[in-house]
């Protein structure tokens, strides 16, 4: 890892600014404060980026435990339960194996993951992006 340049106070405080906002927004979109975990980011933007790659948006339960890296099995348990009883994921037998269950982002949760989405990225575009990494390192 570099060491990144080096950044003054008000550059600083107008980053934190953003930030908070964007946190913020998070809560907003998706109106209730139990939601403002980190944990929860993870496994709405991670299942996001895999609903958008694949053509088969279901996942298995077992699978999403992975998507949580922060918390241990039987906590993640409980947030994708939570996340279930409130109506953001969806929970379907498993036509394949009736024993199985498979979850789905509901339409309104991605709904909301892609207006946080673009809500941030217009907050962090007043900000200039450094150049990647790649390219800091070829110069």
């Amino acid at each position: 890892m570099s060491n990144p340049k080096k950044q003054a106070d008000a550059r600083r405080r107008q980053f934190i600014h953003l930030q908070n906002d964007t946190d913020q927004y998070w809560m907003d979109v998706l109106g209730d404060t139990l939601f403002h975990d980190l944990n929860y980011y993870d496994l709405f933007t991670r299942m996001w980026l895999r609903f958008n790659d694949a053509n088969d948006t279901r996942f298995h339960k077992s699978e999403l435990y992975q998507l949580m890296p922060n918390v241990s099995q039987r906590t993640a348990i409980k947030y994708i339960q939570i996340a279930i009883d409130h109506g953001l994921l969806i929970e379907h037998v498993d036509p394949d194996d009736l024993r199985s269950r498979r979850i789905t982002m509901s339409s309104d949760l991605k709904r909301k993951i892609e207006l946080f989405l673009d809500y941030s990225i217009s907050v962090f575009e007043t900000l200039p992006l450094p150049a990647p990494r790649q390219q800091q390192r070829n110069r």
